[in-house]
């Protein structure tokens, strides 16, 4: 089961925070995702969460409160289940369709991620985590025994199915995830 949810985040924080919400209100395991929208007057983040079960109910319950466009999609079913206003039900359908085809996105929470810790070699943190492939920014080799400095926060990307976790160099010869938790914004300074 994929559900998708568009509460017009306006940054990958805003939608972590949802993802988080939900999360802590579920007692089944799931992969978490935030997707990109685009298309709009304003570009935004929606979320999905992948589950063998079936959360539909508790994540309902969990946004009735709240102005969002939700995607629901059952195994085998002919259609999604869609509910929201039409601007954050469109956000909501594209998540679902992402996650559904695992073309793309951004990973928060997959069967792995709390093993994501510490310095680890690269071969090591593919094995531990699930990751598919450690992808280094601007052609940075990645061998098997090149140290990840994880800093306790990982996003990987999927990609065509695959899992891939973008790095670069810092300091003390190793590479770190290139999404780091505190980010600073582009331009943030000027």
């Amino acid at each position: 089961m994929i559900i998708a949810i568009d509460a017009g985040s306006t940054d990958t924080a805003a939608a972590d925070h949802l993802l988080y919400d939900l999360i802590g209100g579920l007692d089944q395991p799931v992969v978490a995702l935030t997707h990109m929208v685009a298309g709009d007057d304003r570009p935004h983040v929606a979320v999905s969460l992948t589950s063998t079960a079936d959360l539909a109910d508790p994540v309902r319950a969990m946004v009735a409160d709240r102005n969002v466009g939700l995607a629901i999609t059952r195994p085998g079913a002919s259609e999604p289940e869609l509910a929201g206003p039409s601007r954050l039900v469109r956000g909501a359908y594209v998540a679902a369709v992402e996650a559904a085809l695992g073309t793309t996105g951004r990973v928060v929470r997959w069967p792995g991620h709390e093993q994501a810790r510490g310095v680890l070699p690269a071969a090591e943190l593919r094995t531990r985590c699930g990751i598919d492939r450690l992808e280094g920014i601007g052609g940075v080799p990645v061998e098997d025994d090149t140290l990840i400095d994880t800093l306790d926060f990982v996003r990987p990307v999927r990609r065509d199915g695959r899992l891939v976790l973008q790095v670069q160099p810092a300091a003390g010869n190793v590479l770190i995830p290139f999404e780091l938790q505190h980010q600073q914004k582009c331009c943030a300074d000027h």
